[in-house]
């Protein structure tokens, strides 16, 4: 990583945090702030619970769209298979174990579900469980139960910030153990950089938006630089 490419790009991000396109992801931050307020893993029924943690006022693209249904298909997981599903997230939130094993277990898990679906309802066919491939999902519980360890993961983003740091060694691929210790460090920066704090912060609407420490500001980060959707 080069310092000066770094400064470079933060100095971008202030720049787009006080430009008129600052609240394109914004509502990520209330989103974080509904599943901080409703979830339990110890709710009675688990598919309330998620069914409220997984909501918001403004935009459910993030885990509902055209092909792409994994709140839908986890409900479903949770009507039949209640407690498979409650380890599967207790799995995936302990903080003991290996990010790229919990990642992988979320998928075999997953799979396991949908085989089992598929053969309890063979005329319901589900084309996908949305909870592989690019850890999109994944990633978004981790960040929304952990605001300030993990942030959303997009590997063309990450790829793309990486190039732009200056970083050496750009993954082909998925390497989840890199993205997560390379948004940290990016977050320290961040977090120490006072004018994109204060213009930041100035975006947030109080009671509606989460105010705490948050890496999603990394994720809009890499998403707001040169190139980004």
């Amino acid at each position: 990583m080069l310092l000066k490419n770094l400064q470079a790009a933060l100095g971008e991000f202030l720049v787009f945090l006080n430009g008129p396109k600052a609240g394109e992801r914004l509502p990520l931050w209330e989103a974080q702030q509904i599943f901080q307020s409703n979830w339990n893993l110890e709710a009675t029924d688990l598919a309330e619970m998620y069914g409220r943690s997984l909501e918001s006022t403004q935009t459910r693209r993030y885990w509902s769209g055209d092909d792409f249904r994994p709140r839908e298909v986890m409900l479903g997981f949770m009507q039949q298979q209640q407690e498979f599903v409650r380890q599967l997230f207790a799995d995936l939130f302990r903080e003991d174990r290996s990010v790229e094993g919990r990642l992988g277990r979320l998928v075999f898990s997953c799979d396991e579900l949908l085989q089992d679906h598929q053969e309890r309802r063979p005329k319901d066919k589900l084309p996908a469980h949305y909870h592989s491939g690019d850890y999109r999902m994944a990633f978004l519980y981790l960040a929304f139960r952990y605001p300030d360890r993990y942030t959303l993961y997009d590997q063309e983003a990450f790829t793309r910030t990486l190039r732009r740091i200056g970083a050496s060694d750009i993954p082909s691929g998925h390497d989840p153990e890199r993205f997560v210790k390379v948004s940290r460090t990016l977050f320290q920066f961040l977090s120490k950089d006072e004018a994109i704090q204060k213009a930041h912060a100035l975006r947030l609407a109080e009671g509606r938006d989460y105010s705490g420490p948050s890496m999603l500001l990394v994720y809009d980060f890499m998403m707001a630089l040169e190139g980004g959707r």
